[in-house]
């Protein structure tokens, strides 16, 4: 007999102080500045302990999901531009 798991996604942006400032202010101003200093996870089922720094932010606010896709794009842009300079 299968049981029935449920799956509950949760997206969580986590922060420090500059990227709070920014996105308290509006997320498009985070998204505009050159700061990438936060992250973005999807998590299941509550099971944060695979992301080994996620206790390491100042802050951590619950997003949906479109605003979980516009802010990973935008954190994988900032870092790759630092990549390709090196």
């Amino acid at each position: 007999m299968l049981s029935s798991i449920s799956n509950k996604t949760n997206y969580v942006l986590c922060l420090n102080e500059e990227a709070k400032y920014l996105y308290m202010n509006s997320k498009q101003q985070l998204i505009r500045s050159k700061c990438h200093d936060f992250m973005v996870y999807k998590v299941l089922n509550g099971n944060t302990g695979i992301f080994l720094d996620y206790n390491d932010w100042l802050e951590k606010i619950e997003i949906d999901v479109d605003t979980f896709l516009e802010l990973h794009l935008n954190l994988c842009q900032k870092i790759g531009k630092i990549i390709r300079k090196k």
